[in-house]
């Protein structure tokens, strides 16, 4: 071959070189800053800034700018952010959030060259990532994944005649055992609850999924059912906890304060998550984990809940953005999400490995997994209607089924209001 055409042909193959190169660089070579927002929590606020220092390491070019809101203001905050084009780049929501960011376009779909949705569904348990489908594509990543448990304080249980080791499987048999382990001074104000119920969205959302077999909230019928015979006898129930002289707590018993981590009650209804906030404020605290109790004759079911992290609709960083989600829903991460935060895995590879739940109190989270039943609600603001009626039943004397009636009714207009 002629020397000219030889040094033409490495020209030419140099300059493919450098083009191929250049094709080749990281796609964020240049620096990006990604916005984050996610409520501020004890171990997941720790969690997430331990893996921003991983993730930073090891993709060059991308900062995370984390904010953590405080649980009562972050969702105000963040719907008003979205409504203003002045929202982050990547933030944290729950599931019942799904429809309304989906129906009001605030969200920007899993990009293919991070996750295909086949991808997705090969690789994460279905109901944790169900509500963010849409059009066939995928709109967030699950984090915070968790189911509901019961925790007894070991110490508060025998000291009232309890065995922690045989907690209570059924409504009725916790009832019983919370009112024997209940505490009252002369003038019967409580000194030590049966039952912490200031997290009263785990309490009903524990009755009304083991009393209802059908829907609690139907999408499709745009209407929530628990005004319904098994409905009502679930909130009947909640009655029986909380109102009246024979009550196992008080919302005006160390209102706003954290009494199971206190031991000032014996028992508590949470996520495994919650395990990270005693490991914190009281690392002493003997504990038993225990499934939620369900009603006589019926399967425990273990009501299951998780946020997402989605990528705004306009943010000018998607790529990069939906790479640090990617990130966030790794196994890696998982994996510190659970050591640190106590969360649950959404990934099914890891969902039955006994690698990871090695203490006695972890293999009953983990048996509880297979018994998930995904919580069906729509719009955040339904849980703040659903403890308003919790109130009520506890401090007025008006009839369960009156209460229940008036309540459902805000529900049901404000799930018509989001899937209108």
């Amino acid at each position: 071959m002629h020397r000219s055409c030889i040094r033409q042909l490495a020209l030419g193959a140099l300059m493919l070189g450098l083009v191929w190169a250049l094709v080749s660089l990281p796609v964020f070579a240049a620096n990006v800053t990604i916005v984050h927002w996610q409520h501020f929590h004890e171990g997941r606020s720790k969690a997430l800034e331990e893996l921003i220092k991983v993730f930073e390491q090891e993709n060059p070019g991308i900062t995370v700018k984390a904010d953590f809101p405080p649980y009562e203001q972050y969702t105000d905050k963040l719907l008003a952010a979205l409504a203003t084009g002045s929202g982050p780049d990547v933030f944290q929501v729950p599931m019942e959030m799904a429809e309304q960011l989906l129906y009001s376009r605030f969200l920007t779909a899993v990009p293919k060259s991070v996750l295909t949705t086949d991808q997705i569904e090969a690789q994460y348990l279905d109901w944790t990532v169900a509500r963010f489908k849409r059009n066939g594509l995928y709109w967030g990543l699950p984090t915070d994944v968790q189911h509901l448990v019961m925790y007894i304080n070991d110490d508060l249980a025998r000291a009232s005649g309890l065995d922690p080791t045989k907690p209570p499987k059924t409504w009725q048999e916790l009832l019983e055992q919370a009112r024997k382990a209940t505490k009252r001074d002369a003038q019967g104000n409580i000194l030590q609850a049966g039952l912490d119920t200031r997290y009263r969205w785990a309490v009903y959302t524990s009755l009304l999924y083991s009393y209802m077999d059908g829907p609690v909230v139907s999408a499709e019928d745009r209407k929530a059912n628990y005004d319904s015979p098994q409905g009502l006898a679930a909130w009947r129930m909640a009655e029986q906890l909380a109102r009246g002289p024979q009550a196992v707590d008080s919302p005006r018993f160390m209102t706003g304060q954290r009494k199971f981590e206190q031991s000032k009650a014996v028992f508590y209804i949470n996520h495994p998550v919650a395990r990270s906030v005693i490991a914190t404020m009281t690392p002493n605290l003997k504990y038993t984990v225990a499934p939620v109790p369900t009603v006589e004759g019926k399967p425990v079911t273990a009501p299951g809940h998780h946020w997402a992290y989605v990528v705004s609709s306009t943010t000018k960083n998607a790529e990069a953005a939906w790479k640090w989600v990617h990130f966030l829903a790794s196994e890696k991460a998982i994996r510190k999400w659970m050591e640190v935060a106590g969360d649950l895995p959404s990934l099914k590879s890891m969902a039955s490995d006994p690698s990871l739940f090695k203490t006695p109190n972890e293999r009953v989270i983990m048996a509880s997994i297979p018994l998930v039943r995904p919580v069906e609600s729509i719009g955040f603001a339904t849980d703040q209607i659903r403890n308003d009626l919790w109130d009520a039943i506890a401090l007025t004397d008006t009839p369960v089924d009156q209460l229940v009636k008036q309540y459902i009714g805000r529900e049901n207009a404000l799930i018509k209001q989001i899937l209108r």
